[in-house]
């Protein structure tokens, strides 16, 4: 079978799909990424073939709307003209290119990542099937399940108890027709109406697909997901049908990733330090990490002489900002990240799934510290759930709560107990076949 694969450049996610494309061509299939020439070099260094396409147009607006100065100038201007600009963005967007590109290339099946919509309706023109995947745990809405965005956890407390995931669903269901009330006053993006005036051009049923929600465009029903999680680390829960968990997809060969540290630097302190406390902090890269947080960290493992603290602030940090002459503590803007968790004996991370699933890869507990975007609050809050590790508020820890955290995970066998169990449940779906799911 011929596949292509369309992914975002978000680190995480496509380090994943490396360990999915992998797990596809090792079952027989032709596997083609479709990305940009910038992603397309990465892709490459990883032994994976890629076709250029022109970059996905994330927002689109006109300059003729740009520079009208009345809110009232700006609506009549877009329904008078929005069908001639339904074209415009067609073509801005790409999206008769990237019909011509799958024309080419007749894959049997597009893979392609939940977020980028453009391909799930060009594929659709073609009739050709599509298959979508993401990393996220379940978001259906429902009494037993909060929101991935939530810190709630199910018969935790009044908010988690049906009424408690009631309202804080409500709450968050308006908070998303509030933002899209606004983005249509505002006349700033129509990506949105563009996408869905293609969508019912090219035939997509509108039973299948939900308009409302963020931070995705659209929500798929009927479409086939992947989601590269367990179900034993989510909230028990219906699965909704057209939802598979398929497991972490742990890309291990990516050592030809360049990062600013070698592997042979950190493997001198893994190894002088081999008989103390591993513990690995790493912050978002998608996002600037919190200075003060990391300092509190910093600061709780300072001169502990059985601690070890290798820190990866990300590139959005001057590691000037967090000096520090303690001994045990090695800072970096980036790191081999999975060279250092296959010693660590602790993570501090600030709830992203990636993160959490390599941890898992290696069986490491956890200190979640959710750095409170997308779906890191509803990480966080699965971690606790399962008990392989214990979370925090880094606005409000203290580098002495920190410490006691530390010692707590370090000393408690309950978190590397679950940890292994986990492990283990994960060693299973990596002997799954994907073909099927196609």
């Amino acid at each position: 079978m011929k596949i292509v694969v369309v992914a975002p450049y978000l680190k995480g996610r496509l380090h994943a799909t490396f360990a999915l494309v992998s797990k596809l061509e090792s079952e027989g299939h032709i596997v083609i990424y479709l990305s940009s020439a910038e992603i397309g070099k990465i892709i490459e260094t990883q032994g994976f073939s890629y076709y250029e396409i022109p970059p996905i147009n994330f927002s689109f607006s006109t300059s003729e709307l740009e520079n009208l100065s009345t809110w009232t100038q700006k609506a009549s201007y877009f329904f008078k003209n929005f069908r001639s600009h339904y074209q415009k963005g067609k073509k801005i967007m790409h999206l008769d290119i990237y019909e011509e590109i799958l024309c080419k290339i007749e894959p049997d099946r597009v893979l392609v990542d939940v977020e980028l919509h453009d391909f799930v309706f060009a594929a659709t023109a073609l009739k050709i099937p599509v298959v979508l995947f993401h990393t996220w745990f379940s978001d259906k809405i429902s009494f037993s399940l909060p929101s991935i965005r939530s810190t709630i956890i199910p018969g935790y407390g009044w908010s988690g108890s049906a009424i408690g995931i009631a309202i804080n669903w409500i709450k968050m269901r308006l908070m998303v027709y509030g933002r899209l009330s606004v983005n249509k006053i505002k006349f700033s993006n129509y990506r949105r109406a563009v996408l869905r005036k293609y969508a019912k051009e090219v035939g997509f049923p509108r039973s299948g697909l939900l308009t409302n929600t963020l931070p995705p465009h659209f929500s798929f029903t009927k479409l086939p997901i992947l989601t590269l999680c367990m179900s034993e680390m989510d909230f028990p829960q219906k699965v909704p049908e057209n939802i598979t968990y398929v497991g972490p997809m742990v890309y291990q060969n990516r050592e030809k990733i360049t990062t600013a540290t070698s592997d042979l630097e950190i493997k001198k302190i893994l190894d002088r330090f081999a008989d103390k406390k591993i513990i690995y902090c790493s912050v978002s890269s998608y996002l600037k990490g919190d200075v003060s947080f990391l300092k509190k960290v910093i600061e709780a493992v300072s001169n502990q002489k059985d601690w070890v603290l290798i820190l990866s602030a990300g590139g959005n940090i001057d590691l000037n900002d967090l000096q520090t002459t303690s001994p045990n503590v090695f800072l970096f803007s980036w790191v081999p990240q999975l060279l250092v968790l296959s010693k660590a004996d602790c993570s501090i991370n600030h709830g992203g799934v990636n993160s959490i699933n390599e941890c898992v890869h290696y069986a490491v507990p956890m200190l979640v510290y959710s750095g409170k975007n997308f779906d890191q609050n509803g990480n966080a809050a699965r971690v606790t759930y399962h008990k392989l590790g214990i979370r925090g508020n880094k606005d409000k820890v203290t580098s002495k709560e920190l410490k006691q955290n530390i010692e707590h995970v370090l000393s408690n066998p309950v978190y590397k107990v679950n940890m292994n169990k986990m492990n283990k449940n994960y060693k299973n779906y990596l002997k799954r076949p994907l073909t099927p799911l196609l």
